[in-house]
């Protein structure tokens, strides 16, 4: 499921990232709703849900009545202060999908979503986890293996659920397939962060390895999610 979020706040931006990114969903971003429609426009891109943030009543009733002209399969979730039932019904003739009311509640984002999607287009929608592959120099990976060996390697792709990761030759004995890693580092351009988990696959003789994440806490995810959206945006 694409996902487009119309917020000027950066903050919502990650929050939203972080609980939707870990299910399935590709996020993309927009500061204001000008910026949105321009790019609909130009790039001819089409959007499952679009969540828009609503600072002007006048703004956003606007953008809907475009948007239902240019995507008129995409569901529309507002997220807004809604001061009274007439409010709400405005917005529902207007072809509102759900809501997701101030100040934001992190648990209802993607039930809200999913229900918006369901109710426009009928259908449960499809969940796969969203990889990116990673250019040298853009992420690594470093960890202590069983041995006291301090492994380093370029990550290939990313997942919320893990990452596969290329290594030069001396640290073909290093470590092996199968063994636990409790202590590791994921190093990207601007954020690093530790995680668990285990090898789950070695490939000799291509010089690569998968390492599958153990349970995440919520700052894990954060910043995981968040290399996911910077390269799913480019």
């Amino acid at each position: 499921m694409n996902v487009l979020l119309i917020t000027p706040s950066r903050i919502v931006r990650d929050i939203f990232i972080s609980e939707l990114i870990p299910r399935g969903l590709t996020v993309s971003w927009e500061e204001t709703i000008e910026e949105a429609i321009s790019k609909v426009k130009e790039k001819k891109l089409s959007y499952d849900v679009i969540v828009v943030e609503v600072i002007s009543k006048y703004d956003a009733t606007s953008f809907i009545s475009l948007i239902k002209t240019i995507l008129p399969t995409s569901a529309i979730v507002l997220y807004a202060e809604l001061k009274n039932p007439k409010e709400v019904y405005d917005y529902l003739k207007l072809g509102v999908s759900g809501f997701l009311v101030k100040p934001l509640d992190k648990s209802s984002i993607f039930k809200v979503i999913e229900r918006a999607y369901i109710n426009t287009k009928g259908a449960p929608p499809e969940r796969k986890v969203v990889r990116v592959q990673f250019n040298p120099g853009e992420g690594s990976i470093e960890f202590t293996s069983s041995k006291g060996i301090r492994v380093i390697g370029n990550i290939v792709d990313l997942s919320i659920g893990g990452c596969a990761f290329s290594y030069v030759d001396k640290f073909e004995e290093a470590f092996s397939e199968g063994e636990e890693i409790k202590s590791g580092r994921l190093i990207f351009r601007d954020s690093e962060t530790e995680v668990t988990g285990v090898i789950k696959t070695k490939i000799p003789e291509k010089n690569l390895a998968v390492f599958l994440f153990s349970t995440l806490t919520p700052d894990n995810i954060q910043k995981i999610s968040k290399e996911i959206f910077v390269k799913t945006s480019l």
